[in-house]
């Protein structure tokens, strides 16, 4: 039985760039790149920037580039031919929309086994009746619910009635991707146009209201009172860039803060934050928070989600309430104030993402469910 290799077709909104769903879409596939059965991807509004990477490397991508908005029954006989077509054996879904739609697709195409996973919730996340009424009744024909967390989970119960035996939580992990052996952290810094005299803090996220990143700046601002020396920086593209930029002008700190865009070198960028920021109002796992961890980076992070679960208060970062930019920057200053304390929580980090958080862990725990077993119980996070 673990000697066969599933057909897989992985179901996504898009393969944009900077989301973390999007990201671990696109690295399992690529994990697979020399299996006898390669998966396949169906982005029902458009391939984005990785889903070309993939059709670049000799995957099948597919897309009948719908638009958001409104019911659109045509995507279950797509669907459904390319899971014919491909000989697809297992659906996995990605999220609540590509879930919707895969569920009478795999039942239309012979009753294909079909994995959904919950990646995040919304802010705020509220209730809608009628997927309270629907969700008990999709359910029959999911195999397996997944969520990448705990507080996930919790999520969907209360909000959305999923039957909580019914979830298996598998937490999202990480490649442990290293700077290249001609990385030259001075030269980076310059780059970045960062004062040789500066210390740095930085996150990396999409530049959108559910990560209030507004409480971020102003934690920053309080920061810049007792250390002024100091840059932050901010990977990542969204809707809300131009509006934090005019509040980093506003708030007067527009100098000693950096909007890099999206990155396609964050291994060369973590080694140079002394801490990493997380200040989400919501929070699945998030790739970014394992990625800084991996490379040895102490996290503050909000205590929302499944932050905590990624974040041992004390041991291996620090957590603070959510909005609350005060406790932020106290927390930053406190840490900042004793650069060994975070370097030994940076290095608790680093251990503590590779033996809970690997990318290789993840793999063999959703092999286990496309075969049809249980997610590996042996590695809990702690209580």
């Amino acid at each position: 039985m673990d000697l066969i290799i599933p057909k897989v077709m992985h179901v996504i909104l898009s393969l944009d760039a900077g989301g973390g769903a999007e990201r671990l879409v696109y690295d399992l596939v690529r994990d697979a790149v020399f299996s006898p059965a390669p998966p396949v991807v169906c982005c029902l509004y458009h391939p984005g920037k990785l889903g070309v990477l993939l059709q670049q490397e000799g995957f099948r991508v597919y897309s009948p580039a719908t638009k958001p908005g409104g019911l659109q029954w045509s995507l279950v006989p797509w669907l459904a031919r390319i899971i014919r077509k491909e000989g697809v054996d297992v659906v996995h879904a990605h999220q609540y929309t590509p879930m919707f739609y895969s569920v009478p697709a795999a039942l239309a195409a012979g009753r294909k086994r079909v994995i959904y996973t919950e990646h995040g919730r919304l802010y705020p996340d509220l209730p809608k009746w009628k997927r309270r009424l629907c969700n008990p009744l999709l359910s029959w024909g999911i195999d397996q619910i997944v969520s990448i967390s705990d507080g996930t989970k919790e999520a969907m119960v209360a909000v959305d009635n999923f039957a909580g035996d019914r979830i298996a939580v598998v937490h999202n992990g990480v490649l442990f991707a290293k700077p290249g052996s001609d990385f030259d952290p001075a030269e980076k810094r310059r780059s970045l146009g960062i004062p040789p005299s500066h210390r740095i803090i930085g996150t990396a996220a999409r530049l959108e209201r559910i990560k209030n990143l507004p409480m971020m700046l102003r934690g920053f601002q309080r920061v810049l009172e007792k250390m002024p020396d100091t840059s932050l920086l901010i990977a990542g593209r969204g809707s809300r860039e131009r509006a934090l930029k005019q509040y980093a002008q506003e708030l007067g700190i527009a100098d000693k803060v950096r909007f890099l865009g999206l990155r396609d070198d964050l291994p060369e960028i973590y080694p140079l934050f002394e801490l990493f920021l997380l200040t989400s109002f919501s929070e699945g796992i998030s790739v970014t928070l394992l990625e800084a961890m991996s490379h040895g980076v102490a996290p503050i992070a909000t205590r929302v989600g499944g932050n905590p679960e990624v974040v041992l208060e004390g041991e291996t970062g620090l957590l603070v309430g959510d909005d609350d930019y005060i406790e932020l920057g106290e927390k930053i200053l406190e840490l900042m104030a004793v650069p060994e304390r975070a370097r030994r929580m940076g290095e608790a980090a680093h251990g503590w993402v590779g033996n809970h958080f690997s990318f290789e862990k993840m793999v063999q725990d959703y092999l286990r469910l496309y075969r049809g077993a249980e997610a590996n119980p042996d590695d809990q996070v702690r209580e």
